[in-house]
């Protein structure tokens, strides 16, 4: 599941936890959840965290609006925890790639690749790093309606990353779409 991108299987999160104003306030995400978040980016920064990573569990972040008002979301690990070291190569995709099979999420490797793909980003991701920070972007991002963060646990204390954008104007990676050490 996780690696396909494919949710259908996972329970959603309670509309009332994830209206853009709880999504601003941030909460909890659930194993073996969607959290399909209203979110937009314009009233407040978000900061979202991440239940302890127990291996075998899965938690989805579901963008359901146009996230491009300029603020940014955070997502943090549980103290102690940390995302897989490794690269995450962002291509520019659209909704329209999953009519051809195309659209299929980017998944942290334990590797950095030195070169984007599809006129994509490379986003390196160090040992020991527990937030995830991305911008809003107005205008050109890849936080549009229907783009997925999945992060699955391989490895008790280690979240696997993979992101799934959705293309708004030229589909370009977030301004700011960083892992770091907080």
């Amino acid at each position: 599941m996780f690696m396909s991108g494919q949710f259908g299987e996972l329970k959603l999160m309670a509309a009332a936890l994830t209206t853009d104003a709880a999504t601003d306030t941030g909460f909890t995400l659930l194993y073996d959840h969607i959290a399909e978040s209203l979110w937009d980016g314009d009233g407040a920064a978000a900061s979202m965290v991440l239940p302890a990573a127990v291996k075998g569990e899965l938690s989805v972040f579901r963008f359901a609006a146009q996230a491009d008002g300029g603020q940014s979301i955070v997502f943090s690990c549980a103290s102690g925890e940390a995302f897989q070291s490794g690269g995450l190569c962002v291509p520019v995709t659209n909704m329209g790639d999953g009519l051809t099979g195309l659209r299929k999420p980017a998944i942290v490797q334990e590797w950095a690749q030195s070169v984007a793909t599809g006129g994509g980003a490379v986003e390196a991701v160090a040992i020991g790093d527990n937030t995830l920070t991305i911008a809003a972007t107005a205008t050109n991002n890849q936080t549009n309606v229907g783009a997925d963060l999945a992060f699955f646990c391989e490895e008790d204390g280690l979240w696997t990353v993979s992101f799934l954008g959705s293309e708004l104007g030229s589909g370009a990676i977030n301004a700011t779409f960083a892992f770091s050490t907080v």
